[in-house]
């Protein structure tokens, strides 16, 4: 006998709670909150993921899952390995464009760092991100785009270093478009970086 299909799937309720966590923050995060916005039961929400701990590990899975195609997605479209190179460090920035979605993820970040199976995941995500940099910047440099004078593990390391220190900063002073500013820090990282055209 066939199992029967579940009437509300997983990425719906992940997708409420992500959302709602943006909105909120986890301070004021409750799973009786999450079921209302998914319009469910906090019994059916309880039943899923057992507790508002492995909820929140459930949204870090979810996100380390959808890392390369986001990144993928981002590229899409891309003619040069540079351009998919700037692309792929500016995704995930348009989401964010809002002082208090940025501050709350802030704050999820917080709660990351303090439990050791969320630092895991976090790590393993932030991995797949430099990996996935590091493989453009390569690309880059092979193209003549980018110098050879800095290895693309660097580049990697700077570019992610730029991302989450411009989220922080912005956060933390609010002045104009966090997706604006990204790009013009990216954008300035990325030209210092550059070959040199000759002459």
């Amino acid at each position: 006998m066939m199992a029967r299909p579940r009437v509300i799937d997983d990425e719906r309720l992940l997708a409420a709670a992500q959302e709602l966590l943006y909105e909120i923050g986890p301070a004021s995060f409750t799973l009786q909150r999450v079921a209302e916005r998914a319009g469910v039961s906090a019994a059916t929400l309880i039943k899923r993921f057992g507790s508002k701990q492995q909820l929140f590990l459930a949204l870090n899975r979810r996100w380390v899952t959808s890392i390369i195609p986001g990144l993928e997605a981002a590229q899409a479209g891309c003619r040069t390995p540079f351009a998919r190179l700037r692309a792929a460090a500016l995704w995930g920035f348009d989401d964010l464009d809002s002082p208090a979605n940025t501050a709350n993820q802030l704050a999820t970040l917080a709660l990351d760092l303090q439990d050791d199976e969320m630092r895991a995941l976090l790590a393993e995500g932030w991995l797949i991100f430099e990996d996935h940099l590091k493989e453009l910047a390569t690309a880059a440099i092979e193209a003549g785009e980018l110098s050879p004078r800095h290895p693309a593990e660097q580049v990697a390391r700077i570019l992610l270093a730029t991302c989450e220190g411009t989220r922080i900063t912005w956060c933390v002073r609010p002045v104009g478009s966090l997706v604006a500013r990204a790009r013009a820090d990216i954008d300035a990282v990325l030209t210092s970086l550059a070959a040199t055209p000759t002459a």
